[in-house]
């Protein structure tokens, strides 16, 4: 008895055949994803119009015994056939329509056929019911052999040729007409009128395996709830019975009243082909829309979201309200029900949205609030060991230097969806609060422990030229930058700085955004003596330290607007002058080193470091878990930035989830570099990260960053109020404000009579009254 083929041998004869594969769960029939434990593959409808990469099945060939099946149509431009019955005259002339295949297999019961070409239609023919014969075509797969049934059995080849050492051209093609006299065959057998069956889907009734989910949740509720969302799928659908509705399938071009769409409070049938569809699936189908998308737009159609479809009190089994129209239900045999229109859903009050205010103040309250959650992996063990070795420990500033060191180590080999592992994030303390030791120890595991330092920038970039030579002799680089707020101060001013310190700026954000694409470089007039030099995926990442004050006043408001300053993760210390501690002369713990090195791989021989040539690169999945947080997390974005149209935050808001993922990444790589997955734990992480560098920076943009002179004297004004933490006497405040000179009269009144600041008086002990001023608390905030 020989062994069972590995799922890699056989992806590697069937790929060279020329077929389009996919991993299935092991003893299942459905297209799987590992991610610790096996789950359903969404989107593996993918792999009908193209075939798998290598770093897909690079990825999976290391998963835990995976099936295999073949996916149908374009990419492996072949149909199947299914017999699902027994011997008989019937089988007979079913089978005499077509020409003998010289590729069968079987599973449990019939057998499975191959032929050449896509270019028919899924469809079941039924009899009396049961399904008799299927073809399978684009949009399908079949299970293989050597897979392992449900049933316990294992798939087997029938024949002598198989997939395995057969190509497509070696196939016969099905005649055009095969569907029209299949069923004309099978007419002469049926011996009950044909009536339509609705089966709820798998993903209807499981959601994916999980009867909790989601997404099952919102089929159950968009099934018992038809008439609020069919109408919006197609205007043109007719009423049928029982509330149901009949859809004609535009997507697949057919108009003919018998090929219709049955959408049911039961369930959902494609009469033409006998697939059931559940309403997710039918959204996907009709709008051409990937899954999230589509269950976005069911769930606004709807108005259900995951906070409300995961309440114990959603059952689904009671029809919705919202919508503003008439639902119907079905009550048993009662009939159609008329409910009474919902009540409006009411308007939302923008009496005190920020552009309405003559102040903007911040934006709502965050989601996450308190102390980050505390990393773990590399991503810890580097962030503890700087903290442990420094005299002033400065963790969140640590754990900053350390996102971008890890970034760095893992530059070019990682991506996740279209992002890579570059980040920008600068460390605001005052002097003195020991910003350095980050980069010195990051500095010395770089060269010393890890032989990279080929990885390492200068301290200083003195054009946006030479920034571009660095990241073309090092694709994947890390600047660590000490006084970035001078840096920032000689670049961000782009009317009046040198053009060669201007060009930093427009590099970094335009490298930022090129991670994973080619930056086309710059050109020059003398195109023979300087040819524009391209970087294919540059990884560069930059960490910056700074005091407070500098870093605010080097920044103009357009910054934030034009989205530079969205790219920056910014940190700053809780204590700048934390008790000192005995630092010790310790060596990086070994086994940091180790996960260091497991993250940076073997470079030799490849592209990696070349920036003229594509890196190979490890595809990081993604847990459903994660991912019902991060379409969470969008919804809510997309909030905040509808409130805050019009102001200078909404760059912020709009590459939170940008940010939040890189830092998941970072984080599941620095766990298991050789197969990371984003979990929950990740995603959050990444997301209390960026929301505490947001609302930073949205109370930095308020306070400090100004469009005018008359602007920015108002906010200096109100930071030494600020400072002083109480009541501050007009001549302290006076001696403070020297800088306003002739405009301190026209500031103060200003402020005042903006109610930023009140002008009041208070007794002195055995004096007369005292001027002072305090700040105005807007209960707004």
């Amino acid at each position: 008895m020989t062994d069972t083929p590995k799922f890699s041998d056989t992806a590697a004869a069937l790929i060279a055949n020329g077929y389009s594969i996919i991993p299935i769960i092991p003893g299942e029939k459905r297209p799987g994803t590992y991610a610790g434990s096996w789950y359903g593959m969404k989107d593996w409808s993918r792999f009908c119009d193209k075939a798998v990469t290598k770093f897909e099945l690079d990825l999976w060939c290391k998963w835990p015994d995976p099936s295999i099946c073949v996916a149908l149509g374009r990419a492996s431009n072949m149909t199947a056939i299914d017999y699902d019955y027994g011997q008989g005259e019937m089988q007979r002339e079913l089978e005499a329509l077509l020409p003998v295949s010289p590729v069968q297999k079987r599973g449990a019961k019939g057998r499975t056929d191959f032929f050449r070409g896509f270019s028919h239609a899924s469809k079941k023919h039924l009899l009396d019911g049961v399904s008799v014969v299927e073809l399978l075509a684009h949009g399908k797969q079949t299970v293989l052999p050597p897979s392992l049934h449900p049933d316990g059995m294992r798939y087997h080849w029938l024949t002598e040729k198989t997939l395995l050492n057969t190509t497509v051209d070696e196939l016969p093609e099905i005649p055009a007409e095969y569907h029209d006299k299949a069923a004309a065959i099978i007419a002469r057998y049926q011996k009950t009128v044909p009536k339509v069956e609705y089966i709820k889907s798998d993903r209807q009734l499981k959601g994916e395996g999980d009867p909790d989910s989601y997404w099952s949740k919102l089929n159950r509720l968009a099934l018992d709830n038809l008439a609020i969302w069919v109408p919006k799928i197609d205007p043109s659908a007719g009423k049928g019975a029982d509330g149901g509705y009949r859809l004609v399938p535009h997507w697949r071009g057919v108009e003919k009243q018998t090929e219709k769409v049955g959408v049911h409070p039961t369930g959902i049938q494609d009469f033409a082909t006998g697939e059931s569809m559940s309403p997710i699936d039918l959204v996907m189908r009709a709008t051409q829309a990937d899954l999230d998308p589509a269950v976005r737009w069911l769930s606004n159609a709807i108005g259900i979201d995951q906070e409300t479809a995961f309440r114990e009190d959603v059952q689904g089994t009671a029809p919705l309200t919202t919508g503003g129209g008439y639902c119907e239900e079905v009550n048993g045999s009662k009939g159609p029900t008329l409910l009474t229109p919902a009540a409006p859903k009411p308007a939302r009050d923008l009496s005190n949205a920020p552009w309405r205010r003559k102040s903007v103040a911040s934006p709502p309250p965050l989601p996450f609030s308190g102390d980050l959650p505390v990393p773990r992996g590399a991503l810890g063990m580097l962030t503890r060991h700087i903290t442990a070795t420094a005299y002033r420990p400065q963790p969140i500033l640590d754990l900053g230097a350390s996102l971008c060191a890890l970034g760095t180590l893992a530059g070019r080999k990682y991506k996740f969806d279209n992002l890579r592992t570059n980040m920008y994030v600068v460390g605001l303390a005052d002097s003195g609060a020991g910003k350095e030791h980050a980069r010195t120890v990051i500095d010395n595991l770089f060269a010393n422990d890890l032989g990279v330092g080929d990885r390492l920038g200068g301290a200083k970039i003195a054009s946006g030229a030479g920034l571009l030579t660095a990241v073309r002799r090092s694709p994947a680089i890390l600047f660590q930058l000490d006084e970035f707020g001078a840096i920032l101060h000689g670049i961000a001013d782009r009317e009046r700085s040198p053009k060669h310190l201007s060009e930093i700026l427009i590099h970094l954000t335009q490298l930022f955004t090129s991670a994973d694409k080619t930056y086309r470089g710059v050109e020059f007039a003398d195109q023979k003596s300087r040819p524009r030099e391209e970087i294919i995926e540059p990884c560069l990442n930059l960490y910056g330290t700074t005091v407070p004050s500098n870093f605010w006043k080097a920044l103009e408001s357009n910054n934030s607007i034009d989205g530079s300053l969205a790219r920056f993760i910014v940190l700053e210390s809780a204590y700048n002058y934390p008790d000192g501690q005995i630092k010790p002369q310790v060596q990086p713990p070994a086994e940091l080193i180790d996960i260091c090195k497991r993250i940076i791989g073997d470079v030799q021989n490849d592209f990696r470091l070349d920036a003229r040539h594509p890196p190979a690169q490890t595809e990081v999945v993604c847990s459903p878990e994660a991912s019902v947080v991060i379409n969470a997390a969008a919804a809510w974005e997309t909030e905040q930035l509808r409130l805050l149209e019009g102001t200078q935050f909404t760059s912020f808001y709009a590459r939170r989830s940008e940010i939040a993922k890189k830092i998941a990444m970072i984080h599941a790589i620095g766990l298991n570099p050789e197969d990371p997955v984003v979990s929950v734990e990740d995603i959050n992480l990444g997301i209390a990260i960026a929301d505490k560098s947001i609302a930073l920076m949205v109370s930095g943009v308020e306070r400090f960053v100004s469009d005018n002179t008359s602007e920015s004297f108002a906010k200096r004004v109100v930071e030494v109020i600020r400072a002083k933490g109480g009541p501050i006497s007009r001549s302290e405040l006076y001696k403070k404000t020297l800088f306003l000179g002739r405009e301190r009269d026209s500031t103060m009144r200003a402020l005042v009579n903006s109610d930023q600041i009140i002008e009041d008086f208070i007794m002195a002990t055995g004096g007369a009254p005292k001027m002072v001023y305090r700040i105005k608390e807007n209960p707004a905030r």
